[in-house]
Parts: C-alpha cells; sequence; structure tokens
C-alpha cells in the first residue's frame, strides 16, 4: 500500500487543462467566504484537496502559491506579502502527498486536515499576519484558534 505520494504528473495538455480549470475553482473558492480577512471561513479547502488529488504535491502547492498571488492582484483585498505564498505552497504540497495516487482513508484524511490547521492555519499564518497588520499576536491566536476548532468541526 502506498501511504505518500511525492510525485505529480507530467506536463502535458491534458494536465495543464486541468490545473488551468483547477486553478479557476480554487480562486473562486477563496473568494467566497464569511468574516474578516482574519477569521474568514470559505470552501477553498474543497480546491486545495482536488488539486492535491489530481495534480500531486509539486503541481498542487505551485498552483496554490499562483491561486494566492492572482486573488491578490485581480481582486486586490487586503496587503499582500511573499511571505504569504509559503503557507499556500505548504498547504497544497500537503494534500498533494496525503491525496495523489495513494490508498486514502479517514486517518488519513485527519491527519491531512490536522496538518493543515495547526502548523500552518493556525501558528503560520497568525504569526504571518501579526507581522503584516502590526497586531499582537496573543488575541489574534485566541479568535483563529476558535475559527480552527469549528473548521475541524466542519471538514468531518
Amino acid at each position: 500500500m502506498k501511504y505518500l505520494s511525492f510525485t505529480s504528473p507530467k506536463l502535458n495538455t491534458k494536465t495543464l487543462t486541468i490545473s488551468g480549470l483547477l486553478l479557476a475553482l480554487d480562486i473562486l473558492c477563496y473568494k467566497i467566504s464569511i468574516g474578516p480577512s482574519y477569521f474568514s471561513l470559505n470552501m477553498g479547502f474543497i480546491s486545495t484537496a482536488l488539486l492535491g488529488y489530481f495534480l500531486g504535491p509539486w503541481l498542487a502547492g505551485a498552483l496554490e502559491m499562483l491561486s494566492d498571488f492572482l486573488n491578490f492582484t485581480l481582486f486586490g483585498s487586503g496587503n499582500f506579502a511573499f511571505s504569504f505564498l509559503i503557507p499556500a505552497f505548504l498547504g497544497g504540497m500537503l494534500c498533494g502527498i496525503f491525496l495523489h495516487n495513494k490508498n486514502r482513508n479517514s486517518v488519513s484524511i485527519a491527519i491531512l486536515n490536522f496538518l493543515i490547521l495547526i502548523p500552518i492555519s493556525l501558528i503560520l499564518n497568525t504569526l504571518l499576519v501579526a507581522q503584516i497588520y502590526h497586531m499582537s499576536w496573543e488575541p489574534l491566536m485566541v479568535a483563529r484558534l476558535a475559527r480552527s476548532i469549528i473548521l475541524i468541526f466542519c471538514k468531518q
């Protein structure tokens, strides 16, 4: 049994077409959100999981970075910082590692959700938001911890 995948498909016309469609879906899913930017709930995890499932870790990570960049340049919401491309890449890469060309089960999906929610979304993104917006990280961490707890129950 294969539990982790570190390969992406070869770039051909079919892969590029799927990449373009999933990139457009990713941009749309991240624009549908509820709440302020530091506490938003969106449907981006669906498109990120699809990117990882179909395209593997490297292409999914690269497309997540491109999606993050295009969301800012096309829609211009908030302040853009290149440091936010790191968590975007890591989220896409983790989805590719856990979902592409492997046997998926509820344990691997729970581990994937935990790895995206705690170290990437809760810790890394919170520290980046606090740094970019010159905020104290403690109250922000409390608000994002509540968001993460809600997301754990929404994704199950």
